[in-house]
């Protein structure tokens, strides 16, 4: 394939990511005092992908459940900093996503449900044999959307690396005013114990 095929076939993948529908995703950043849930109404048969990651908060941890409609049980963890889960709901309803955790202050989670994949939304029929150009635009478009995954992951890193040094700051500025108080103190004592010192010695002449 020669250079020119190459960028159509690039620029061609770039406006299918543009202009075909998506499969619906609900991405979002929330804090959590200490328990949250999420709702969304999912159709059966539906493939969906729930992901998450703690940015923002002590030891990076926290609970997830989520049930069905039924209330049945799907997924469970305890203290993880981060995790995916797939599933392809059996019934139609209402699914329902909860974080929790016992800490004092609230954490900050990044979250992201999808609904549905792209292959749903594509105007090929998969019993059709694909062309070359239809299986070139397919694989940029697979790769475009891997290239959006690491760039949210490697935003997710960065802010929690931000909020880790912003930690390790104020834990230094805060040792470095004790130690600050500690010397003065010291210093103001000695200065009395030595004053002390000449007084008793004035006294006894």
């Amino acid at each position: 394939m020669g250079f020119s095929s190459k960028m159509f076939c690039l620029s061609l993948g770039v406006i299918l990511a543009l202009v075909l529908p998506a499969a619906r995703s609900v991405e979002l950043t929330v804090r959590i005092p200490n328990k949250m849930c999420f709702h969304e109404d999912i159709k059966s048969g539906t493939k969906f992908t729930f992901e998450y990651q703690v940015i923002e908060g002590t030891d990076y941890s926290i609970d997830l459940s989520l049930h069905g409609p039924d209330n049945a049980q799907l997924y469970s963890q305890v203290k993880q900093q981060y995790d995916s889960f797939h599933h392809e709901s059996t019934s139609s309803g209402v699914y329902t996503a909860c974080f929790a955790h016992t800490s004092l202050t609230s954490k900050t989670v990044y979250f992201d449900w999808v609904l549905g994949s792209d292959e749903d939304h594509l105007p090929v029929s998969h019993h059709q044999a694909l062309t070359a150009l239809e299986s070139s635009t397919m694989y940029i478009h697979d790769r475009l959307k891997v290239v959006v995954d690491y760039q949210t992951h490697f935003r997710l890193r960065e802010s929690q690396g931000r909020d880790h040094a912003e930690h390790i700051n104020e834990v230094v500025a805060y040792l470095s005013l004790a130690e600050a108080i500690i010397l003065v103190t010291i210093s103001v004592v000695q200065v009395y114990i030595l004053r002390s010192f000449f007084a008793d010695r004035k006294s006894t002449i």
